[in-house]
Order: structure tokens, then C-alpha cells, then sequence
């Protein structure tokens, strides 16, 4: 393994543990057992969805290989020499957006934020974060932007690939003075999905299987953000950058190329999907995903990132990471393009950040 440490642009907070949520909401996020496994409520929905269509996995929140504690997350880091890690939403940032009242949709939200912040202030190792956004709340989203902007461990924001309903699309023009800010502010937006969400997901809500949910959920979801934010009206900001996560990537190309079919009949000296991909969007593979290295090849080299997605089920073993995209994403390369994609991830430690 390469003496570069790396910089994990996918580990997640386990935000679902009850010692995050004591202080007042209008639904506080709760823990209890469906079936012999544990689960997260809010309100009166049940996460991950324990049946029918889009399924979550059956083992609840019994699939996490780790706590994602202090202590674990430490030797995780070590292990696969990781030296900073953004803290990605877990079971609650993951399904806030399924809570329909929008007073406490957005008070689970900012509970997040708070949570995610005294986190990352508190750990001794470099932990970096993402202000977590509502696509339902575009004002309020805007306002937490403003007010965690001068967190030094503050590296981007994150927003759901898609929202509660079909009706809420990240190609609103709503969304666009959020884009403004974070392009402005040097800020990443991680585009994150998840399963059992209760969520708007129209190829896993076909399927009541999870092998299936799972296999469809997150590429489906991020095959419409993608379209959704490179045909907005409104354009994309141009130092907007974007990183897509747990979405696959061996599917892009083709979806792309089809899109430009389209794109060049229609709008015709415009940019190219494939065009602002490459200018905007970063995607990080799976060692496991097996046409992924020529997908990579084709968006561009430029455009890798690294992520471990600790301590999920399916975390990647650096090693494997490297040994796969050995010669096309050394860690001297994915440094130089993280730099480009999340700048303030490449940057000093966070307690030497600036503002």
C-alpha cells in the first residue's frame, strides 16, 4: 500500500444512536426492535422499510460492521490508512426526508447538522463533514448552509438523490441559490442515496426483494439526480462540483451516450452530458463493480474519488481499492483530484482550516 494516506470521501455517522437526539423535537428518532431486529422510527414509519415495495435490508440496523465509535473507526482508519474522513449521513439523514410535516422534517434535519458537527469537533482523528440538506426545504437548506459555513470541518453538503415525492426534483429552480452558495463557498455537494427510505425510488419500489431494492435502488435514484442536475433550466453554477456516492458508475457512460442522441437533436451547441460530467462530477467505484475502470476511463481519470463507505456491510478494503484501479488512480492522483472536487477535504487538517 502506497505511504500517501488516503482521503475517504464515504464513511457514515451512526446518527442513530440515542444519545444524539435529547433535545426537543416535534419527532424524536427512536430505536426499537421489528422481528428480532433493530430499527429506526420516526414518527410512524419504520426504517429500513421492513417489507413490501422497496424493502430496506432485513437485518435493520443489525448490517453495520462496526459502531463507527471513536475506538473502531480509529483502527478502521489505520488499518486502511485513511487520514481524514467525511461523515456521511447514516440511518437518520438518510430517511429524515420521508417525514412529511415540514416543521419536523427540518428539526431532524438540523438535529443532524448539530450532531454531525459537535462529532467532528469532539473526535480526535480527522473527521470532516457534509451540512445535510432538504431538496423539500430549499430556504432552510440555504440558511444551514449559512450558518455551519465557518465550521473548519465543514467540506460540502449533502443532499438525497431524490426526494420525498416524484414532485421534488433537484433540476428545480428552487434549488439554485443553494448550488450558488456551495459553488461560491468552494463546497462539494455529495449526491447520497439509501434503501428502505420510504423514498421516492421508482425502479426499487417495483421490487419487494431486497437483493433487488438494493441492486436498483441507488443507481435508479442517482440515474435521475445525474439527468435532474445536468439539464437544469437554471444550468449548473461553474465551480459547482458535485460527487456522486453508492451509486455505481459502470452505467453512466451508456446513459449519457443516450442522452446525447437526444441532446444532439434537440439542443444542439449546448455542452454535452458527457461534457458537464466530466466538468462537474466526480464518482467514486466499487473494487467489486466490474466494468467500472472503463467507465471511469471513459468520464475521465480526473473524476475518481475515493470511498471506504464504513462501517456499512459492504466497506471496501483499500488494498483491494487500490490493487484494482492500480496505474488509473494512484493515491498521488486521487490527492491531486480530490483537490479539485472537495477542496477543503484536501486541505489542512480540520482544526487548521480556516473559515
Amino acid at each position: 500500500m502506497s505511504s500517501l494516506p488516503l482521503l475517504d470521501c464515504d464513511t457514515h455517522f451512526s446518527d442513530h444512536l440515542p444519545s444524539l437526539w435529547t433535545g426537543p423535537l416535534p419527532i424524536t428518532p427512536e430505536l426499537l426492535d421489528v422481528g428480532g431486529q433493530r430499527r429506526l422510527r420516526l414518527g410512524d414509519l419504520v426504517f429500513p422499510k421492513p417489507e413490501g415495495p422497496g424493502h430496506g435490508n432485513p437485518r435493520g440496523l443489525g448490517h453495520l460492521i462496526g459502531p463507527g465509535a471513536e475506538a473502531d473507526r480509529a483502527e478502521f482508519m489505520g488499518k486502511h490508512n485513511i487520514q481524514a474522513a467525511v461523515l456521511q449521513p447514516g440511518f437518520v439523514g438518510l430517511s429524515f426526508q420521508a417525514v412529511r410535516d415540514t416543521a419536523a422534517r427540518t428539526a431532524i434535519a438540523a438535529g443532524y447538522n448539530d450532531a454531525a458537527a459537535r462529532s467532528c469537533a469532539d473526535s480526535q482523528l480527522d473527521l470532516r463533514w457534509g451540512v445535510l440538506l432538504s431538496a423539500e426545504d430549499p430556504a432552510w437548506s440555504l440558511a444551514e448552509l449559512r450558518r455551519f459555513r465557518a465550521d473548519p470541518a465543514v467540506v460540502g453538503a449533502v443532499v438525497r438523490p431524490t426526494g420525498g415525492t416524484a414532485d421534488v426534483r433537484l433540476s428545480a429552480s428552487g434549488l439554485t441559490p443553494v448550488l450558488e452558495f456551495l459553488a461560491d463557498a468552494g463546497l462539494a455537494l455529495f449526491v447520497h442515496g439509501g434503501t428502505g427510505c420510504h423514498q421516492w425510488s421508482p425502479l426499487a419500489d417495483a421490487y419487494s426483494e431486497y437483493t433487488l431494492t438494493h441492486a436498483f435502488g441507488h443507481m435508479g435514484e442517482q440515474m435521475i439526480a445525474l439527468t435532474d442536475l445536468l439539464t437544469r433550466a437554471d444550468g449548473l453554477p461553474e465551480n459547482l462540483r458535485v460527487v456522486m456516492l453508492e451509486s455505481g458508475v459502470s452505467w453512466i457512460p451508456p446513459v449519457l451516450e443516450r442522452l446525447a442522441l437526444h441532446h444532439r437533436r434537440l439542443a444542439p451547441g449546448k455542452p454535452s452530458p458527457m461534457e458537464l460530467m466530466r466538468r462537474h462530477v466526480a464518482v467514486v467505484p466499487d473494487p467489486d463493480e466490474r466494468y467500472a475502470a472503463q467507465a471511469c476511463t471513459e468520464i475521465g481519470l480526473d473524476n475518481v474519488l475515493f470511498g471506504s463507505d464504513y462501517p456499512h456491510w459492504d466497506t471496501v478494503d483499500s488494498a483491494e481499492w487500490l490493487d484494482t484501479y492500480a496505474g488509473m488512480s494512484s493515491p498521488e492522483r486521487l490527492r491531486e483530484n480530490t483537490a479539485a472536487f472537495v477542496p477543503r477535504l484536501a486541505a489542512a487538517p480540520a482544526a487548521d482550516t480556516a473559515p
